[in-house]
């Protein structure tokens, strides 16, 4: 059951009612091309465009979670047609919306900065972090608005006492816009991410500092936290490259109430995945008594797993048909790859996704050292029979009723080009309702032969505003978002959602 804090996830499709996302800051708008590998990103976006854009997400979120906060937004919209983004979208600015349901990780953070004590051990660990002067942490510390602190330690970005001047004086934190990987709840407690980047660590350790002083301030056994092993530190760097320890929330999903979900991939380690599983095992809290591992191609395109495939209802997932066993076997049966041999490489290695499950250890007796792994070659042979099999154990759908929507709508090259643009990375506001892109046209007609209806979000807005519909009215529908910059960044609605509250399905 939920807790006081109300912090409790046990599904992707449960009824959203917490969750906390991040406004794309001034930050994003100094990504320069030189940069663009270390800090993640494609290409530039128009900052302005992309506000716009967001808004229209956090709009959605408040018309579902938080409707109350509506009629003060569209005030101040009408109020401030002339300016780049209403001030009630920012989180530092005095008319912020402040909902309790949709929450800005800079609104938590200005919060944790307003204890002393805290905000010192804060300073002092960024700015270690960063490798800062004692000079540029002192001008930190001579910030009193809290608020205004917070937007430094995220952007970068520091303004003179008469803000008639400015600097960077670390590195913008452009990725925290995805707020899904800096954490992901599992029931009751909280897997603190490690970044398997440079661009982002300093994401990971904010997020720290929140959690322990504000999420989970009287609650620290329910937070999970890992680390590299004590003598990582004597490896070389080429075998520390091979045995980092990282985890981001992309990869990971609370699939049912005790069914676990994580990828391999090129953000989350082996050693990660081995000692996830190892401590929910040994603190046997979690009420998870399956581990599913999935592991997929350590390539861009597919950083995380929620990239490849996420759950739109209890028999229905949006999948990326290149790693669909029944796909890849029709296209073999039509025309063997004969190049893979000619090129001597093991055919379709490229495209391999390997399934393992781990059981909770019976009778609750954990034993270090043991292996829990089960067979499941007799029911799942990839990725496809994985999500059947998720739907028909896990939330009693029959076999015959489960339904695949592919990225696409599985034609070449739309497949690539949708899954390129987040057509896979969905964020399930209920069960059956589903948020994404405006951009992936062909993966709407997928969608549409299976039942679903697509609607924009601005005409759903005003469906609400008329009476004509409620979101309790909404059903089987994708909700889609303008997303001409958001989809730049390289993320979609799932991406930028972290979870706090749901509904049990």
């Amino acid at each position: 059951m939920p807790n006081e804090k109300g912090i409790h996830v046990n599904s992707e499709i449960g009824r959203l009612r917490r969750l906390i996302i991040h406004s794309p800051d001034g930050g994003i708008g100094k990504v320069v091309p030189g940069k663009f590998k270390e800090w993640l990103y494609d290409d530039t976006v128009q900052l302005s465009q992309m506000r716009r854009e967001y808004n229209e997400y956090v709009k959605l979120l408040l018309y579902f979670l938080d409707p109350e906060k509506i009629a003060y937004i569209n005030d101040f919209e009408k109020k401030q047609t002339h300016k780049k983004q209403a001030d009630c979208f920012k989180p530092g600015h005095k008319d912020y919306f402040n909902s309790e349901h949709v929450i800005d990780v800079q609104f938590l953070l200005s919060k944790v900065l307003e204890e002393d004590a805290v905000r010192q051990r804060i300073l002092s660990a960024v700015c270690a972090w960063e490798g800062c002067s004692f000079a540029t942490e002192r001008r930190l510390e001579s910030i009193d608005n809290s608020h205004e602190l917070a937007k430094a330690l995220i952007t970068g970005w520091l303004y003179s006492n008469d803000s008639s001047a400015s600097e960077f004086i670390f590195p913008p934190l452009p990725n925290f816009v995805f707020t899904r990987d800096i954490g992901i709840v599992l029931n009751d407690h909280l897997l603190l991410s490690n970044a398997a980047t440079a661009a982002r660590e300093r994401e990971t350790l904010l997020m720290k500092f929140i959690s322990f002083n504000k999420l989970f301030r009287n609650d620290h056994e329910k937070l999970i936290e890992i680390s590299e092993s004590s003598d990582f530190f004597l490896l070389s760097e080429e075998e520390q490259r091979a045995y980092k320890t990282s985890v981001e929330g992309g990869d990971v999903m609370m699939i049912a109430p005790n069914h676990l979900v994580i990828g391999y991939s090129e953000r989350t380690t082996p050693s990660a995945i081995d000692e996830i599983i190892h401590l929910i095992y040994k603190i046997n809290t979690t009420g998870i008594e399956k581990i599913t591992v999935v592991k997929i191609p350590r390539q861009r395109a597919v950083m995380h797993i929620d990239t490849v495939f996420t759950q739109v209802r209890k028999d229905t997932w949006v999948l990326y048909g290149k790693f669909s066993e029944r796909v890849k076997k029709h296209k073999n049966e039509k025309q063997f790859p004969y190049y893979n041999h000619l090129l001597d490489k093991k055919a379709d290695e490229d495209d391999n996704v390997e399934i393992l499950r781990y059981h909770k250890p019976v009778a609750e007796q954990y034993q270090a050292g043991k292996n829990y792994r089960e067979n499941i070659n007799d029911k799942i042979h990839g990725l496809e029979s994985l999500l059947r099999n998720i739907s028909i154990e896990d939330f009693g759908v029959h076999e015959n009723e489960v339904k695949i929507i592919y990225s696409g709508d599985n034609i070449f090259p739309f497949d690539e080009r949708e899954q390129w643009t987040d057509s896979c990375n969905l964020l399930a506001l209920k069960n059956g309702v589903v948020v994404g892109y405006d951009r992936n046209e062909e993966t709407f007609k997928a969608f549409e032969a299976k039942g679903f209806s697509i609607i924009k979000a601005r005409e759903l807005f005003e469906k609400f505003d008329k009476k004509e519909l409620t979101p309790d009215d909404v059903q089987d529908t994708l909700i889609v978002l303008p997303s001409a910059e958001l989809s730049r960044a390289r993320g979609g609605a799932h991406c930028m959602s972290m979870p706090l509250l749901r509904d049990n399905i």
